[in-house]
């Protein structure tokens, strides 16, 4: 399956990209196609330029289709505004999400 991993990214060290790459190389072990913002997004771009260029992805289209499959979240993803509001287009649009351990033990 095809996911996008949500977390908290700004006020962590690094934007919390170590937590990111754990969990998309976690995902990957488990057979899943996971990519992470820090990938898409470049380091230092405005938080709500950032936010844009996020949901964008989350969104993205591939041959008319949806890119991703659902979205995988880190831990702290309610203490985050961006990934809350992410997960709030999640529900509203009905992509599943459920949390990295969610998605490895199935």
């Amino acid at each position: 399956m095809r996911l996008y991993i949500i977390g908290p990214v700004s006020g962590h060290e690094n934007d919390n990209v170590d937590a990111f790459e754990e969990a998309r190389d976690r995902l990957k072990a488990a057979g899943h196609k996971a990519t992470i913002p820090h990938e898409k997004i470049p380091a230092g771009t405005p938080w709500r330029q950032a936010m844009r260029m996020s949901i964008r992805e989350l969104l993205s289209l591939w041959k008319g289709e949806p890119r991703y499959e659902g979205v995988a979240e880190l831990p702290g993803v309610f203490t985050s505004k961006g990934a809350r509001c992410e997960r709030g287009i999640c529900e509203q649009l009905g992509i599943p999400h459920k949390t990295v351990d969610e998605w490895i033990n199935g």
